[in-house]
């Protein structure tokens, strides 16, 4: 089996290729977004944090005539003025890792396209830069949730003068279905690399 018989036609090529440069796009954008977080860090006070809450209430001026309207507040902006050593820490970690996972996926991920587009999906390697995609997703998930919970709890014990006694721990599970779904395309592209060369050896 030659890479000629599994390359993609020309149309699919063009849409991998552009695939790859988006994800350079991505990378760039990933680094704008850590550049300006870490900005607003750098000064080491007063820095802007966005909060999880959990059964508050406030009151807006969402009703007639700017009538206040009683609403439920899930996040809010806080500004925490003196962050402890370890909430800065979190704080200037937090932006690094997230630029780190999103640059370094998407490297595998150009990669992964441009076997593809090479008609080389099922050769030796591919599966491995999946896994390492989906290693990478998982770390940037683990790292990221922690450094994350780090930084919103300890704002607000910063700014309530450790007088607000909510401990919130969130976690988006949509990374999760990721790493399973990428762990199937890894399961798969190994079979297909065991079914190539077994056909290999029947030629």
């Amino acid at each position: 089996m030659t890479d000629d018989t599994t390359k993609p036609d020309k149309g699919d090529r063009i849409g991998l290729y552009i695939s790859i440069v988006l994800a350079a796009v991505a990378i760039a954008l990933a680094g704008w977004g850590a550049a300006q977080r870490l900005i607003e860090v750098a000064p080491g006070h007063d820095i802007p944090v966005v909060v999880p809450l959990s059964g508050e209430q406030a009151a807006l001026p969402l009703g007639p005539d700017g009538a206040a309207l009683t609403v439920d507040v899930e996040t809010a902006t806080v500004v925490v003025a003196d962050p402890a050593t370890a909430t800065l820490f979190a704080l200037w970690a937090e932006p690094i890792v997230q630029f780190l996972a999103v640059a370094a996926g998407m490297v595998v991920a150009s990669m992964f396209f441009l076997r593809v587009a090479r008609g080389r999906a099922f050769k030796r390697g591919t599966a491995v830069l999946v896994t390492v995609g989906a290693s990478i997703v998982a770390g940037g998930w683990f790292i990221g949730s922690i450094l994350n919970n780090m930084t919103t709890n300890g704002a607000l014990s910063a700014v309530s003068d450790y007088t607000y006694d909510s401990v919130i721990f969130t976690a988006d599970l949509a990374p999760f279905i990721w790493i399973l779904v990428l762990g199937a395309v890894a399961g798969a592209l190994q079979l297909g690399e065991r079914l190539r060369r077994d056909t290999e050896g029947l030629v």
